[in-house]
Parts: structure tokens; sequence; C-alpha cells
């Protein structure tokens, strides 16, 4: 007697599968809202459009995990959504590639309150006015929402790479801020009504600048310490009763933290972070202007934080090892060291 063969699948039954397979993926695709982006490592930035959002990032299959990054044209329109970041971001930048200046929102942030990063003044609303979960809502500020122009945004989900908080002014020198569970590489303090101000952890002791352009300042951020850092009594940083909000990366696989020596040469490649960076941000050891480059920033422009417009020859790429540097001076002037900071959504 033949044995039937429990592997075969008779043509009824195959067609039968075929039929519900069918209905299970017309069922899912008729679940999801606007156009599927299928992301991939064919090229070395993945990229995806959204209505009125050049929307890029640097994940891997499955889009961004901590870190992304984009573009928007301004339309003036008030709450307006910005989607597709792919994670609820705990941070993010935004500056216009025209003369307004940079604006940062952090989870630690409560209501409709933006910082500005060259102000000394407190937070303000109707500039990202919240946080949400695939991205960030938009005020009608010419900060970040003016008609016709390009705005270019950084977006970081905090975790391993990133830590936020915030502690209220004592006035007190010396104070260690701690709790972050790691010695951080780069600290950045937003003060409310206060200036902000930032430190690589590559800098002297008790050095630090401001995002408006300084040399250095002592008496803020004064050095690192093994699970935070430490502050001095500046009112920068600790003015008694003012509320101040921090972010610190942590130094590992998707943060490089260094320093070069500027040789004043035109294109030259920066190869000590290893790797392909998402973000780049560079300040020069003396009273210049930081400079910074999130991916989707086209050509050779770099943006600031001040109210400057986006300049060339200073970052002038992102590359495969690291970044491409021209030949001014905020970025190599001879004989000067630079402290930079490379992120990456991950490897």
């Amino acid at each position: 007697m033949k044995r039937a063969n429990p592997f075969r699948i008779g043509g009824a039954r195959l067609a039968l599968i075929a039929w519900l397979f069918l209905a299970v993926v017309t069922a899912v695709a008729s679940t999801v809202a606007g156009p599927v982006f299928l992301l991939t490592n064919a090229l070395s930035v993945d990229q995806a459009t959204v209505p009125g959002n050049l929307f890029s990032t640097a994940g891997s299959f499955g889009g961004a995990t901590w870190l992304a990054t984009g573009s928007y044209l301004g339309d003036g329109a008030d709450n307006r959504a910005i989607t597709g970041v792919g994670f609820p971001p705990d941070l993010v930048l935004v500056k216009c590639q025209c003369n307004r200046p940079g604006v940062a929102r952090a989870s630690t942030m409560t209501g409709d309150a933006s910082k500005t990063l060259n102000s000394n003044g407190g937070l303000a609303a109707d500039l990202i006015q919240s946080l949400d979960p695939g991205g960030f809502t938009l005020g009608q500020s010419n900060d970040v929402n003016r008609s016709g122009e390009t705005y270019h945004w950084a977006a970081m989900q905090a975790g391993a790479e990133l830590a936020l908080g915030t502690y209220l002014g004592d006035g007190a020198d010396n104070r260690s801020i701690g709790g972050l569970g790691f010695q951080p590489r780069w600290v950045a303090t937003l003060g409310d009504g206060n200036d902000s101000m930032f430190r690589p952890g590559s800098a002297a002791v008790d050095v630090s600048y401001a995002f408006s352009g300084t040399g250095g300042l002592a008496n803020r951020i004064q050095q690192m310490e093994p699970a935070g850092f430490q502050v001095g009594s500046n009112r920068d940083v600790n003015q008694l009763g003012a509320t101040y909000h921090y972010l610190a990366w942590r130094g590992g696989g998707n943060v490089s933290q260094s320093t070069y020596a500027g040789d004043g040469n035109d294109n030259r490649s920066i190869t000590t972070v290893g790797w392909r960076p998402t973000l780049v941000w560079v300040k020069e050891d003396t009273a210049s202007q930081s400079v910074w480059r999130p991916d989707g920033v086209s050509g050779d422009l770099s943006l600031f934080f001040a109210a400057t417009a986006a300049s060339n020859n200073r970052i002038q790429a992102l590359e495969p090892l690291g970044f491409q540097v021209g030949s001014n001076n905020q970025i190599n002037r001879s004989g000067r060291t630079y402290h930079y900071l490379a992120l990456r959504d991950g490897p």
C-alpha cells in the first residue's frame, strides 16, 4: 500500500493558505495611517520623506533608536507637528539655516517652554511647544518656524548615551551634581533665566564655554566626576533658587569625544572618531562660536547655536571614519586645540 506523504500540500489547501495570508496582509496594511517607508542600509544615510519634513537618520534597518536628524521648511503655522522621528525624544535641538538663534527643548521642561541657546533669559513659549511620541510640535516663532526658511533638527532619547536632569541652584562653589551613573564626556547646562554653558571632557580643569561663543570661562562647569559633574558658584550654573536643566553625554560606542590640533589645511579629514557620525559639534579653545553639523545639512554648510546664518568652510562633510573640516579659523586655525563631540545612532 502506498503511504501518503505528510509534507505534501494539495492544491485546494495551498490556495486556502494563500488566501489567508493575503487577508492578513491586507488587514495589517489597512491599519497603518499614512505612507509606509522601508529603511535599509543600501545608502550611507537612510532617508524617508514626510510632507513638510525632510527626514533622515543614520539608523539601521528598522529606523533610529536614540538619535535622529532632519530638516523642514518653515510655514509660520502654530501647533505644527514634526513627525517621523521614530521614538519619543527627550531632547530636540532646532536651528534655522538663517540668522536666528538655536533652540533646545528637554523632557525636563514642562508646558510650552524651550530655551533659546544664545540668551540668558528664561524659558520661553511658542518655540518647541511639546515633545511627542513620534516627534515634536512647533509654535510660530521665527526662531523655529518662519515661513520659507529651512530649519535643521536633531532629536535624542535618553538612555545609555544621554542623561538629562534638573537641579536647583544653591550658590555654593564646588558643588557636585551626581546620580548620572557614569562620568560624562560632554555636559551642557541650560539655565531658566541664565546663560547656557557647556564643557567638553577634554577641556582643561575649570573651563567651560557659552553657547553664544566665548573663550574658556571659569567657575561654571568646573570638571567631570565619576557619577556626574561639578559646578561653581557663578549664576550661569548655580544661582540661588534658579532652575537648571542639564544634558550629559556618556562616552562609548555611539559617542566619541576628543580633540585635534588645527593645521590650517582645507578639506582635512578628522578620522579619530572611527565611524560615520550622525552629528558633530566642534569648539575651538578660544573666543569663537562653536559649530555643529547634523546629518541632513547639505553641501559645505555648518550651523551655529548663536543667531548666525549657516556658513561654509567649517564642518564640510560627515565621512566614514569621522568628518572633514575646512580652513576657517573657527574649525582649523593652525596651532589651536579643538574639542569635538561626535554622535551616531548605532553601528
